[in-house]
């Protein structure tokens, strides 16, 4: 019943809720490298700022200030926050690029070294974005970038100057197409490679989270010493589902408590597929009554299924909660032995397997 875990299994992709910390603690990263780039950038100026940098660079820090504020709290989702992080950039670089035509020397014949950060703006953009939304930006900052110049070109620039800063300028507008078809062409790669390693961690029936991504999922929560809470659940006589109405039948059965499951799954929760006609759920470590009362909702909901012929659905459920740092075989085996518990006491219940330890605080 219970699998040797790989120990030696490559890295995969972390669930969502792990996924989304290690993003989050990026964006923090990049909000203070933010800020200390525009303090820097002032302070090279000094004495004498930029008319755009002295207030801009300030404005731009406090953006990034509030979005890490809003995030943290809770208040907005970090896509959203990302999202303004860009916005915020790129109306930077585009004020910045506008304002060094009217300050330049009549004199110049290259633009100003600003121009540079816009070749990070088209990275970043396919970097947290997808392919067509990432393309849309990169392409938008592009146009807003040539019609800038145009304009400074034809209409500001002294005509000494104008056919060096002309070549200068095509040269900076060709580096972003550039930059925008070679960052296209990866961005669909990687989201290709991406949607195939998910899908080596999905179960194709159920949608669910398969047992080689649970298993992969229990080694993380261990290595970095995290409690959980482990339901191992077993559905009452599916052999006679398959037996009496079809396998197709029994397809439907498998789908409709892989619903149920992830509608009950709180925040930081996975829901797998172990095997079979076998469910686990890793959840954020449960008190008796939390996770009881969880069950029991589950447990009301499948009973109320109807599939075909098949009415209703009924299962045995194991719970064990897991030590800092436990192997998760233990927990897996404490959690096997309380589903067969509840098989040997007549199905269709709970059996927690850590009763004393979970009513402990």
């Amino acid at each position: 019943m219970l699998k040797l875990f790989r120990r030696s299994a490559p890295e995969i992709l972390p669930e969502p809720a792990s996924w989304n910390a290690g993003q989050r603690r990026m964006f923090m990263a990049l909000v203070w490298l933010s800020c200390l780039a525009c303090a820097a950038a002032l302070a090279a100026q000094a004495p004498r700022f930029d008319p755009l940098d002295v207030w801009a660079l300030p404005l731009l820090s406090l953006v990034m200030l509030t979005l890490q504020l809003l995030l943290g709290a809770g208040r907005i989702s970090l896509q959203v926050a990302v999202m303004g992080a860009f916005a915020g950039a790129a109306t930077y670089v585009l004020l910045a690029l506008n304002h060094q035509f009217q300050v330049m020397p009549r004199t110049s014949w290259t633009l100003m070294e600003n121009t540079y950060w816009f070749a990070v703006l088209y990275a970043a953009a396919f970097l947290v974005f997808p392919p067509r939304q990432a393309l849309r930006l990169a392409a938008a900052l592009l146009v807003l970038s040539a019609c800038i110049c145009a304009y400074h070109l034809t209409f500001t620039v002294s005509p000494l100057t104008r056919t060096h800063l002309t070549g200068a300028s095509v040269q900076f507008l060709l580096m972003g197409a550039v930059m925008t078809v070679m960052q296209t062409t990866l961005g669909t790669q990687r989201m290709q490679l991406l949607a195939a390693r998910a899908a080596a961690y999905t179960d194709t029936l159920t949608g669910l989270a398969n047992r080689r991504a649970a298993e992969e999922r229990l080694s993380d929560l261990t290595r970095q010493g995290e409690t959980y809470t482990l339901v191992l659940f077993d559905l009452d006589h599916f052999k006679r589902v398959n037996d009496m109405h079809g396998h197709a039948t029994g397809d439907l059965v498998l789908r409709g408590v892989a619903q149920v499951a992830l509608g009950h799954l709180p925040q930081g929760g996975v829901a797998a597929r172990w095997g079979g006609e076998e469910f686990l759920l890793i959840l954020p470590e449960q008190r008796d009554r939390q996770v009881r009362s969880l069950l029991d909702a589950m447990r009301l909901e499948l009973r109320h299924q109807r599939h075909g012929n098949v009415s209703g659905v009924t299962a045995c459920f194991g719970v064990a909660t897991a030590h800092a740092g436990e192997d998760p075989e233990r927990v897996l085996a404490r959690a096997d032995a309380a589903m067969y518990t509840v098989k040997q006491q007549g199905r269709n219940d709970v059996h927690l397997a850590d009763l004393r330890r979970t009513q402990m605080g």
